[in-house]
């Protein structure tokens, strides 16, 4: 029997051309999307979930109150007091020593980077999965100038993994290689290639006031995290010794930080759970889109099948027969289309990595592979059971009788089904638009500096900046063809400040934590910022430069932003002009300019009050700001920036960047996010046209007499044209009803998470509709047109 179901299977594929084409390339498009899609959304939320005891780890994060910001990191000092408290099992310490410390090295002479580079308390086995391949990761951890290096780092300084023992030499000592260990998988969030230990005598003393470390916890199974979250609160408020609430410390679990944590400070670029959830609802609606063509046309060419039904059920074929051979034929085409999704998805993998920059691969004997034969079994009886329940209802007797009429039943869920396609189609597409413009109006908000022209160049040490001003090194740079100026600071406006303070003006003794940014001479001409009162910092007024005391307070110039000044009760900028204000209990710092509102990092968030100091920075390393001309070769440029440093300062690979391309790094998620949405929607309307044109080519089939008489009786091609699209065009009018309210509160809701947001134009929303509706009746005219030119004597000589 089953044999029989198989061959009258291929036989109606056989005999039925089109109606098996147009649902085997629509299901295998469907599929492949979803898969695509449904890869990437496992590989994010597979991120750190293979670390031992993962689900008991948490990192403690650092809200702080007066700055209106977070950030995963915490204080040395605090860390030993926190390891007290109950429920804590274990802690692990890490900390970026490439900001700490120099990691220039020497092999051969040959100057490198230690790219990298973190210190780590020795337990980090307990919470890293890592896998050594050769040495004593141990010694690397707990000796003095030892070093484990991951096998990537290790090919890259000597070109072998086999280097324990090794040695590498250093401005202040030299390192030796303990360990090599297997490079870190790209689903974590950590993202070290060299690791040594935690040693004073590199890091310096820990000070309560200096945060520098990631803070891991593993908790007691029995642990409660609100009570050990206010606990750990309430300890470090103690070590602070303040009255006020500086800052608020809670628990994020390890599973959750690649996708909830957009910090700064994070070890690497994490991901976003907002796409995962646009990725995981888009793979959804493409087998949904898919299973409705499916449906749709299966019940739309169910007169075709009628007269076979009936000669079935007079040869005493049963009900359950029917629809066992209906659902086997659908189930089969399912699974051809499955493989050939498999077939699209293996070619489209390295275009879909590039993509999303993921190394993703399908891999057909895991969970993955059993996760397509599930879908495609489920797809295959859901899809078919409704056609196959509608074809075996037939009576033999009026379909042999010639009686056969259309189902009302099938006809609205034909019509109901489309409805609902072309409504995806229209949400798909106004929320591809708006996510687009959302992220163009965020890019081009003003941040109050100038991000064209100008260069960054980090990682230079701030001795060679601050305290001793470099005019060498400043003179050499600005000499060069097609630089403007040059300027140092300690903070990358596209990143982060370095670092925050006390504050004190008149009538505060309370004083106000603010972060403040160090600089040199001409920061404002040459960050471009926005001067609104007062002047720069500039060589002519030499006591604008940071100068200590042996007796007294230390003396330095200061600029202030637009909020600071009216946050110290200044509302008209001028005013604060000459004014005297206090660094902590160290430094007199004399308010020289006042500039506009910066936005560090990216513009979702709000404007923090900044102030610039001239020379003082408690950074370890800085950074040069060139001031480029119009049209100049930036490449040319770069390269004799880097001779300059590799000649005065012996810099090895110095980092030298765009500002204007590092700003739209802070936002390639997002854009990530808006190409995935549009490649995507625009599958969903394809596969909706699909599904229109299976249709309307039935329905054209259906209706081939009652136009060849409406030609006969002298209607014109055009007239019949728009009679067989009214039907479809009253549907996408209907499905436009329905989808404009729900797209427009599910808009609103998401917009809600911006600070700064654009407006719902009208505009988008008419052309998604007018964009279907013109497909749809290009779609059915097209086949309409070829009805109406044909002869009336070929449709009507039999009758």
């Amino acid at each position: 029997m089953l044999g029989n179901y198989f061959i009258t299977a291929f036989r109606a594929f056989k005999n039925h051309k089109q109606h098996f084409a147009l649902n085997l390339f629509g299901l295998s498009i469907g599929l492949a999307a979803a898969i695509l899609v449904a890869l990437f959304a496992k590989y994010e939320l597979s991120y750190d979930k293979f670390q031992p005891d993962a689900e008991r780890v948490h990192r403690i994060e650092q809200f702080f109150v007066s700055l209106d910001q977070s950030a995963p990191i915490i204080s040395r000092a605090a860390i030993s007091s926190i390891e007290d408290i109950a429920g804590v099992e274990e802690v692990l310490t890490l900390i970026n020593a490439s900001q700490r410390i120099d990691n220039k090295v020497f092999i051969d002479n040959k100057a490198f980077k230690l790219e990298n580079l973190y210190a780590v308390s020795p337990n980090v086995q307990q919470f890293i999965n890592l896998e050594i391949l050769s040495g004593d990761f141990t010694q690397a951890l707990t000796q003095p100038g030892m070093l484990a290096l991951t096998a990537r780092e290790s090919l890259r300084l000597f070109g072998s993994v086999r280097t324990v023992g090794q040695t590498l030499r250093s401005n202040e000592g030299q390192w030796t290689v303990a360990a090599v260990i297997r490079d870190l998988p790209q689903n974590t969030h950590f993202d070290g290639h060299s690791f040594t230990g935690i040693h004073q005598s590199q890091l310096g003393e820990p000070r309560i006031i200096i945060n520098d470390s990631f803070a891991y916890l593993k908790l007691t199974p029995q642990a409660d995290i609100n009570v050990l979250t206010e606990q750990i609160n309430k300890t470090v408020t103690q070590l602070i010794n303040s009255n006020d609430v500086l800052v608020k410390f809670s628990l994020l679990a390890l599973t959750d930080i690649h996708l909830f944590s957009q910090s700064r400070f994070e070890l690497k670029t994490n991901g976003s759970n907002t796409t995962v959830q646009i990725c995981i609802a888009l793979s959804l609606l493409l087998i949904f889109v898919a299973s409705f063509n499916f449906i749709n046309m299966s019940t739309a060419q169910a007169s075709r099948r009628a007269r076979e039904v009936g000669v079935r059920k007079a040869l005493g074929a049963s009900k359950s027969q029917l629809i066992s051979q209906f659902l086997l034929e659908s189930t089969l085409i399912t699974v051809l289309s499955a493989i050939l999704a498999c077939v699209m998805v293996e070619a489209a993998l390295p275009w879909f990595n590039q993509l999303v920059e993921r190394s993703l691969a399908l891999n057909y004997l895991s969970i993955e592979g059993a996760a397509i034969v599930v879908m495609t079994l489920l797809v295959g009886i859901l899809s078919g059971l409704y056609p196959a329940l509608f074809i075996s209802s037939f009576s033999a007797k009026r379909v042999l009788s010639g009686d056969l009429q259309r189902g009302k039943t099938a006809v609205m869920v034909r019509k109901c089904l489309l409805i609902l396609q072309a409504a995806l189609s229209i949400a798909l597409i106004i929320g591809a638009v708006m996510l687009q413009q959302q992220l163009n109006f965020l890019s081009t908000l003003p941040v109050g500096y100038q991000k064209e022209h100008r260069l960054d160049v980090a990682g230079i040490d701030r001795n060679d900046l601050f305290y001793t001003q470099n005019t060498a090194l400043l003179s050499s740079v600005s000499r060069i063809e097609g630089v403007k100026g040059v300027s140092i600071s300690d903070s990358a406006l596209t990143l982060t400040t370095q670092a925050s303070t006390r504050l004190f003006w008149p009538n505060n003794n309370d004083g106000a934590i603010v972060p403040f940014i160090g600089s040199g001479f001409d920061i404002v001409k040459n960050q471009g910022l926005d001067l609104l009162a007062g002047r720069d910092f500039e060589p002519a007024f030499q006591a604008d430069w940071y100068k200590p005391s042996e007796q007294g307070l230390a003396t330095a110039s200061a600029i202030v932003t637009r909020s600071l000044a009216k946050q110290a009760g200044f509302a008209n900028p001028q005013d604060a002009i000459n004014q005297t204000w206090r660094f902590t209990d160290s430094i007199n710092l004399k308010i020289v300019g006042v500039i506009e509102d910066i936005k560090i990092g990216s513009a979702r968030t709000s404007s923090t009050p900044i102030i610039y100091i001239c020379g003082y920075s408690w950074s370890t390393f800085g950074r040069l700001v060139v001031n480029l001309e119009d049209n100049v070769n930036t490449g040319l440029i770069k390269q004799q920036i880097s001779t300059i440093l590799q000649q005065q300062l012996k810099m090895v690979e110095p980092e030298i960047t765009s500002v204007a391309t590092n700003y739209q790094a802070i936002y390639k998620d997002d854009q990530r996010m808006v190409s995935v949405v549009m490649i995507f929607t625009l599958l969903a309307i394809f596969l909706t046209c699909l599904g229109t044109f299976g249709l309307a080519s039935f329905s054209v089939l259906r209706r081939q007499k009652e136009v060849a008489v409406r030609k006969v009786l002298g209607a014109s091609r055009v007239s019949i044209v728009n009679l067989l699209a009214k039907e479809f065009l009253i549907l996408i009018a209907i499905s436009v009803a329905i989808a404009y309210p729900i797209t427009f509160w599910l808009i609103t809701d998401w917009l809600a998470n911006f600070n700064d947001r654009i407006g719902q134009a009208i505009w988008v929303y008419a052309v998604a509709a007018i964009i279907v509706a013109s497909i749809t009746w290009l779609t059915v005219a097209s086949l309409a047109f070829k009805a109406a030119s044909t002869r009336p004597s070929l449709t009507l000589r039999y009758e």
